[in-house]
């Protein structure tokens, strides 16, 4: 039969015949088969989807299997085809002609054919039947470039057929998309959906390789839809004179093994478009980010950006961040920085640095197609979580393609309504790098845990008894208070005990060194001052730093002029100040998210002090025999308290390995 025959029984029978009627040969080659006639032809008349990756294009090899285009051309198939920037100068005009035609109708119209006129008269001329199909967007073609790990040519071929069925044939092999290929020796090794569970395996696993690299989803491999390519100038022609002599080779950053969880969930969230990465405090959430930003715009898969976070000190630091390293202009959203209204009037190529309470506004007023070519980046992502900002932000962070979530503890305890939110809007966890590994590699140091035992006083005991009556009480009327609504009531007695003082007095009297260098966290400003007055006979050099305090007095810890930093939440969350060599939890959570915060802030590596060892002192109940017995709710509390410590005895015990 030969190649009119194929195209007669393509346009009569293909739709009645899929794959399935094909030879499943495993393999041919140009020595002893006529790979065109045998399988390429016969395979584009049963399909509605052709799709093909290659190292080089050429339009000869269109013409080559026009019988079987024709016939994927008459199902309304397509074509998709991912191909090296290495052509011919006609076939790279015949690509830029034929976008062009999609966007004039009088050019169009000079290139249009029927499919039936197409079959009738079949053009003799290979780059005409190129600028044609794709300005009929029978073809659409993609331009593949390496990079990052890959510094040489996109040289694959592989390939796969889909019918209306659902079969699917797959292909890999030496010859790429050429005249020349049919005179060369190649093969071709095929695999079909239908055979066996092997077979099938081998035909999903192509097709996903493809659409990764269709979708731009693999970090090693840019690649460009055929306008951006021609923006962008990517072709390389197949004439051209070449260089005299042999360039220099580029110089590649090396980088310590110890940060290749950087590259880990770059690829990673690169695969995925969507998700959060759970990276330990002080392993390199920001410089992650930054690096997927310069990704996705190296490839042109983003024309904008905006970065979202809660508090001024961590917008202040991701702002002197991104003027060093973005990719895009940056515009500020919080404080005094009211520049929201440049980035929306013009978005495109520039990014925004927002705080969590303006974003609901910024996005009310963004045009769907800036959004649907942009990545949003939401910073200790688990603060979305909160009651206020899932009524605000429901349905407006999705729409985003690529959408970033980084945080130490994403997930909210006790709060399953605020998880869900996250997760239906940024997405679940795709990358975990933790404390432990964190350690282990040398990121961040190593730390000692000191207990300190406290008794709660009969004037506290009253107090936790009463709040737990309370709670009764109201639940008897029928109020249905939460019981997350008791355990803070009662783990807020806990922190502000004073019980916890005398101990904490006597470690001072043998060890006032954990004043240098520390921070103390407490419950509030009443307790901080009873703590001030305490520490202040061991040394002078203290300071405090609440909500209302100005920011100065945190920049002043930084340099070194004070030594110790009293402090209740607002330094939680994202601060570095690597010098930080000691934490005082007076106040600690139930839930682990913020204590794993506020350990963060004395784990991090000192190169002024490379012999740096953390120090964590901590105060958990010593609990009478006497009071066993008293409510659920007072129980579970104490018992945060043996949790946390057999959490922190846990992480005190790693030590760091060889990082490679």
């Amino acid at each position: 039969m030969d190649s009119a025959d194929h195209a007669e029984q393509g346009q009569s029978g293909a739709s009645l015949s899929g794959l399935r009627q094909l030879e499943p040969k495993p393999l041919f080659n140009t020595s002893t088969d006529e790979v065109e006639r045998e399988f390429l032809i016969p395979a584009l008349q049963r399909s509605l989807l052709y799709d093909r990756g290659v190292g080089f294009f050429s339009s000869a090899w269109l013409r080559r299997v026009s019988h079987g285009l024709i016939a994927l051309a008459s199902q309304a198939g397509k074509a998709r085809i991912i191909a090296s920037p290495i052509l011919s100068p006609e076939d790279w005009a015949a690509l830029r002609q034929g976008i062009d035609a999609q966007l004039d109708p009088k050019l169009h119209a000079e290139l249009a054919k029927s499919v039936e006129d197409l079959a009738g008269d079949l053009p003799q001329d290979s780059v005409a039947l190129l600028a044609w199909m794709v300005a009929d967007e029978l073809l659409e073609f993609r331009i593949a470039t390496p990079a990052n790990n890959l510094d040489g040519d996109f040289h694959d071929k592989f390939g796969q057929f889909h019918d209306a069925y659902g079969n699917v044939v797959a292909f890999h092999g030496s010859p790429n998309d050429s005249e020349k290929a049919f005179h060369n020796y190649e093969s071709i090794s095929c695999f079909y959906s239908w055979l066996d569970s092997r077979e099938k395996q081998r035909t999903k696993d192509s097709v996903e390789r493809f659409l990764r690299l269709w979708e731009n989803r693999d970090v090693n491999v840019r690649v460009f839809p055929l306008p951006e390519a021609i923006r962008r100038n990517l072709v390389k022609f197949t004439e051209y004179h070449p260089r005299p002599y042999t360039p220099a080779p580029k110089r590649q950053e090396v980088k310590s093994a110890k940060w290749r969880h950087q590259t880990q969930a770059l690829e990673t969230f690169i695969s995925k478009t969507n998700g959060i990465l759970a990276m330990a405090t002080g392993t390199g959430k920001t410089r992650t980010a930054l690096s997927i930003l310069d990704e996705l715009r190296a490839r042109g898969a983003i024309k904008s950006a905006i970065i979202t976070m809660s508090g001024t000190d961590l917008l202040g630091q991701w702002r002197k961040e991104l003027l060093k390293r973005s990719p895009f202009p940056v515009y500020c959203a919080f404080a005094d920085y009211k520049e929201q209204q440049q980035f929306i009037n013009d978005p495109t190529e520039a990014l925004l640095l927002v705080s969590r309470q303006m974003l609901a506004k910024v996005l009310s007023r963004l045009p769907s197609e800036v959004v649907s070519e942009a990545i949003i980046v939401c910073d200790e992502v688990h603060g979305l979580g909160s009651e206020g900002l899932t009524k605000t932000l429901a349905g407006r962070i999705k729409p985003f393609k690529y959408r970033l979530g980084l945080s130490a503890t994403p997930d909210r305890e006790y709060d399953l309504e605020g998880n869900q939110f996250i997760e239906d809007e940024v997405g679940p966890i795709i990358f975990e790098f933790g404390l432990e590994d964190a350690i282990e590699r040398g990121i961040l140091c190593e730390l000692d845990y000191v207990p300190l035992s406290y008794v709660l006083s009969d004037e506290d005991r009253q107090t936790i008894h009463a709040i737990i009556r309370a709670h009764h009480a109201r639940s008897a009327a029928g109020e249905h208070p939460s019981p997350e609504e008791l355990y803070r009531r009662i783990a807020s007695v806990r922190k502000c005990t004073t019980t916890k003082l005398a101990p904490f007095h006597e470690y001072l009297k043998a060890n006032a060194g954990v004043l240098e260098r520390c921070l103390i966290f407490v419950e509030n400003r009443e307790y901080g001052l009873k703590v001030q007055e305490l520490v202040l006979g061991f040394n002078a050099r203290i300071h405090t730093y609440y909500a209302a305090d100005d920011q100065q007095q945190l920049e002043i810890f930084s340099k070194g002029s004070v030594d110790c930093l009293i402090t209740c939440h607002r330094i939680s969350e994202g601060i570095d100040i690597k010098s930080v060599n000691n934490v005082v939890l007076f106040s600690s959570s139930r839930a682990r998210l913020e204590t794993i915060q506020r350990l963060g802030r004395c784990l991090r590596i000192d190169d002024a002090n490379p012999g740096k060892r953390a120090l964590v002192v901590d105060f958990v109940e010593d609990v009478d025999d006497e009071n066993e017995g008293d409510e659920e709710a007072e129980e579970n509390e104490r018992r945060a308290d043996e949790l946390r410590r057999e959490w922190f005895e846990k992480l005190a015990q790693v030590r760091r390995k060889d990082a490679s």
